[in-house]
């Protein structure tokens, strides 16, 4: 009998996906039943199916389980509208980052022929910078854009994860891109697959399937090119430059170093076969601030992050993930844990109009605010006024506290709006300063809410920066706070004094004088030293040489300086205006930093040792659970993994498996004497499997019937 080659036989009769495919068994005669009965019966299962779930709320009871369940819906459903509104906020920021990257990548890859680059192979080197986390995205947003938007053919993108080795790398490559295209028939399919006795690795499999797609191109996007082997990346690009005649192929090239870097890594003969252009991209930390400014300091924004919960976000973004996308997850998770644990947080959903408010809000969410420490302030504030009538009421009457919540609603979220702006109002003006130290305005969040701002040196020292300005810089500076930040107060002091700061460069102008005035605060100081008599008559010197209009301009620049200096004072003053004063602030601003920290910065081993040594503390069983406090020890009603992790703690470094076994079926047959020997036997060895697969144990050659303890090191 002859025998099949192995080739062959991986190509035609097996499929490396066969395992994830979906087949449809129908009973005898399913098949003649009318088409139109089964699209009817199909529309009123997934009819049904949309009824069952919208009428589901994942959302618990709260209020001591006196919450109602339409309070319940209104909690969730109020989440998914506030969330939904930022995610597309979130989504359009997303989007129109890296767009100028996007087209010009775009524009690449259209005009982008072999011809053009002289036979070599269209290459577009993208310096993404050294955030690794944000190339993804990135790429995926080029791939959409030329796949779905351009539509000039397919997209692979390559990682070093799918690079070990050359003949892997060609297969998944081979593999995305003849299974992107929607059009090909089955007849196509059969040419491509059966038309010749090829491996699943050879790039003629390509090449018959772009002769059946004439005019597209094939484009091999490289995320992480660093990271990448250097010789099966010289290999690819060897090959690609050999079928460059017969399969069109552009090469998109993420780089987070330099070019000169890339360039060392490969050898001079790769280099020479490529040829194309170098794009910039714009740095994650430029996304990361206009997604934290519209969602923490936007009049759009409704729920915010607290001091203790924005730090922790941001040392996470800067110190482990710095990804984008992890960040939008755990501002996601804040707005789900805000409205999953807080009933009074169906507030938010009243905030455009408050009809109805007052009759959502039970007793029992009276008596909840009535607890929240913002309101005992709030009250006792009142009775350090003497409001003694006012202070009965908000004790005792339920609906006089519903009428103060719908009329203080709005005023505890323009706390947010007014914080945002005044932050928005140093951050602009800083930029316009010859301050090295631009500090973002995310870094100052959660230094205003702590109180830290108020006498913090970023302060002190723009105000200062402030007086020592020209008119050309203060002029743009006006220009910038009246399109940027819309202040009432700071638009209405200003205005007139940016009228009088122009008429007075106007007139110098017509003077014939200088266009930049100088104020008198703005006295540079000489290299040379000197005496304070020598420093004092310099000055007396300097003065002397302003014109007349410096003189006026400094005294508008001192009326400018004592405007900004009240206003942030004012602001950013914590006794007065800090956040523990605005009433109900615990509603608008999410502060709970431990559920974050539990869940994304997690603690495995302690977790996973508690729960097999004390399983008690999770299952809360009563066979488990002793009443008088001391030690549980080993029960057979315990999990069988849960007895194999104690005997294991009782062993040396290596374990008879028999002993173990013995041990084993001792506590869980317990005092029957006729316990199944194959169930327990079926139980032990699915244990060990399972301690295994977490890594306690492994296999030794040292002694067959012996396995050996692992210690878990490093983590």
């Amino acid at each position: 009998m002859e025998s099949t080659p192995p080739e062959e036989v991986y190509v035609e009769e097996f499929d490396p996906k066969e395992h994830q495919g979906c087949y449809i068994f129908t009973l005898d005669g399913e098949e003649d039943r009318p088409t139109k009965r089964r699209k009817t019966k199909g529309k009123q299962r997934a009819t049904e199916k949309a009824a069952v779930e919208e009428e589901k709320c994942p959302f618990p009871v709260l209020l001591d389980n006196t919450e109602t369940e339409s309070t319940i819906k209104l909690r969730y459903q109020t989440y998914c509208k506030l969330w939904e509104k930022q995610e597309k906020r979130t989504k359009a920021i997303l989007d129109s980052f890296n767009s100028k990257t996007l087209d010009d990548v775009s524009a690449f890859v259209k005009d982008a022929t072999p011809e053009k680059y002289e036979g070599k192979i269209p290459t577009a080197l993208v310096l993404a910078g050294p955030n690794i986390a944000s190339h993804e995205l990135l790429f995926e947003q080029l791939a959409q854009r030329i796949r779905n938007q351009d539509r000039t053919g397919p997209v692979v993108v390559l990682t070093s994860k799918d690079a070990t080795n050359l003949k892997t790398t060609l297969r998944k490559l081979i593999r995305d891109a003849t299974q992107q295209d929607e059009g090909v028939d089955d007849e196509e399919e059969d040419i491509i697959r059966k038309s010749a006795k090829l491996l699943n690795y050879d790039l003629q499999i390509l090449q018959t399937w772009c002769g059946l797609h004439e005019g597209q191109k094939v484009t091999i996007a490289i995320q992480d090119s660093e990271a990448f082997d250097s010789n099966i990346l010289s290999d690819l690009i060897s090959l690609f430059s050999s079928y460059l005649d017969r399969i069109p192929f552009v090469l998109l090239v993420g780089i987070a170093t330099s070019v000169e870097i890339f360039h060392d890594k490969l050898p001079k003969s790769a280099i020479r076969l490529m040829r194309g252009n170098k794009f910039d991209v714009e740095r994650a930390e430029e996304c990361l601030a206009q997604i934290f400014n519209d969602s923490m300091m936007s009049d759009k924004a409704v729920l915010r992050l607290g001091a203790s919960v924005c730090d922790f976000l941001l040392e996470r973004y800067r110190d482990h993930t710095q990804s984008i996308q992890a960040f939008v997850a755990a501002l996601k998770y804040a707005y789900m844990s805000h409205f999953y644990a807080n009933p009074l947080s169906i507030i938010l959903g009243f905030l455009d109009s408050i009809d109805g408010l007052g009759d959502v809000l039970s007793t029992e969410h009276v008596e909840a605010i009535r607890n929240v420490p913002s309101f005992r302030r709030y009250v006792e504030g009142r009775l350090a006024a003497k409001e003694v009538s006012e202070v009965c009421k908000l004790v005792t009457d339920d609906d006089y506290v519903r009428h103060t919540v719908a009329e203080k609603i709005l005023e505890s979220r323009n706390y947010g709006i007014k914080l945002g702006q005044a932050l928005a109002f140093l951050e602009i003006g800083r930029s316009c300063t010859l301050i090295q130290n631009k500090t973002p305005r995310y870094e100052l969040y959660a230094k205003a809410l702590s109180g830290e701002l108020q006498t913090s040196p970023l302060v002190r020292e723009f105000l200062m920066s402030l007086k020592r300005m020209n008119s050309t810089t203060l002029l743009n500076l006006f220009e910038k706070i009246m399109q940027e930040v819309q202040i009432p107060a700071i638009i209405e002091a200003l205005g007139p004094l940016q009228e009088k700061i122009q008429k007075l460069v106007d007139e110098a102008e017509a003077s014939g004088g200088k266009k930049n005035l100088i104020s008198e605060f703005d006295m540079t100081n000489n290299t040379l030293r000197g005496t304070a008599v020598s420093k004092k008559v310099r000055l007396g010197e300097q003065k002397s040489s302003l014109t007349k209009q410096d003189t006026e301009y400094s005294g508008l620049i001192q009326q400018v300086y004592t405007i900004a200096e009240s206003y942030l004072t004012t602001t950013f003053n914590s006794s007065e205006n800090g956040l523990q004063n605005v009433f109900l602030h615990e509603i608008f601003f999410y502060d709970l930093r431990s559920p974050h920290s539990a869940v994304f910065a997690p603690k495995p081993r302690a977790t996973i040792e508690r729960g097999l040594s004390q399983p008690q503390d999770y299952l809360a069983c009563a066979c488990c659970t002793s009443t008088d406090g001391e030690e549980v020890g080993i029960r057979g009603s315990q999990a069988p993994t849960s007895i194999i992790y104690q005997l294991y703690l009782e062993s040396g470094a290596l374990i008879n498996i028999y002993d173990l076994w013995s041990a084993f079926y001792s506590v869980i047959a317990g005092d029957e004497e006729h316990f199944d020997v194959a169930t327990a036997q079926a139980l032990f060895y699915r244990s060990l499997a399972e301690m295994r697969f977490l890594g306690f144990v492994k296999h030794t050659k040292k002694k067959t019937d012996h396995i050996a303890k692992l210690g878990w090191k490093g983590i």
